[in-house]
């Protein structure tokens, strides 16, 4: 059974699961196995839901038993869900089916996303035998902003600004409608994004877009022309990231990217997680 966690008891469980946090293979996404993350990001995060309408710690219990620590937070006006911690140390199949039938009361009509390393086979494969869209599937890369030297910078980059935010979503485009993070959400929350579209030959090819968290860079998402990778883009979009987060006092990089991408992450020192797989359903 599922049941809520009171403030005043949380902490009695927060070594537990944070003990589970750390093996890939019995928790979810964000994960707190990546060599960049401190217990102390865990207890932060969890404490945080007491202070927000639409968040919340659930206790996944059988015979009294604790087996699984599970949060999420909803955004109303979206009609979006996603989890922040799916840690279970058994039961794994039996707490998912019980998280979703109660977020399915307490929500419906919201898409619920929930994101796991390929190594939780165990939750995976659930989510799998459920039907489930496989909305995403990346391999991840993480670094240290003290382990990057700059590189050189090669190629013109423009910044995005309300002016020119056209030159982006032109090629953003293709996305509206199949992502949270489309051109509306974007331009309504450009101050806190950094854009650059990038030109070669007096034609712009491609854009980058990323966002600083909790002295987190996070590269979100890149686009080409027509949809077509573009290597020498892709190297100078990423440098110019790197280079801006680590000027800008950027501690960590956590980067979701593909197999095209990943011999230029490997050539600038970004160490590999494996891969994610990210589920949707409407509920």
């Amino acid at each position: 059974m599922l049941r809520a966690l009171e403030e005043t008891e949380y902490r009695d469980y927060l070594d537990w699961a944070y003990g589970l946090a750390l093996d890939m293979s019995r928790s979810g996404y964000p994960t707190y196995a990546d060599g960049l993350k401190k217990k102390s990001d865990f207890e932060e995060h969890a404490a945080r839901v007491f202070a927000r309408e639409h968040e919340e710690i659930l206790l996944f219990e059988e015979n009294g038993k604790a087996l699984g620590w599970l949060q999420y937070f909803a955004q109303p006006e979206d009609k979006y869900l996603q989890t922040t911690a799916f840690c279970t140390e058994d039961g794994t199949e039996r707490a998912m089916d019980e998280l979703i039938a109660y977020l399915a009361r307490k929500y419906p009509g919201f898409t619920l996303y929930m994101g796991f390393s390929d190594q939780n086979t165990r939750a995976v494969n659930h989510l799998k035998e459920l039907g489930w869209s496989l909305d995403d599937e990346s391999l991840v890369g993480v670094m240290r902003f003290e382990d990057y030297t700059p590189r050189p910078e090669t190629g013109e980059l423009v910044p995005i600004t309300k002016e020119n935010f056209q030159r982006f979503a032109t090629l953003h485009a293709y996305m509206d409608g199949k992502m949270y993070w489309d051109n509306a959400h974007l331009r309504e929350a450009l101050d806190q994004w950094h854009i650059y579209v990038y030109r070669r030959d007096g034609r712009d090819l491609a854009s980058v877009y990323f966002v600083y968290r909790d002295r987190m860079l996070e590269i979100f998402g890149m686009d080409y022309v027509e949809n077509r990778f573009d290597r020498e883009a892709f190297r100078a979009m990423l440098v110019r990231a790197l280079n801006q987060g680590k000027a800008e006092g950027m501690e960590t990089f956590t980067y979701f990217h593909d197999t095209d991408e990943a011999p230029t992450v490997k050539e600038l020192g970004i160490r590999s997680l494996g891969t994610y797989v990210l589920y949707a359903k409407e509920l």
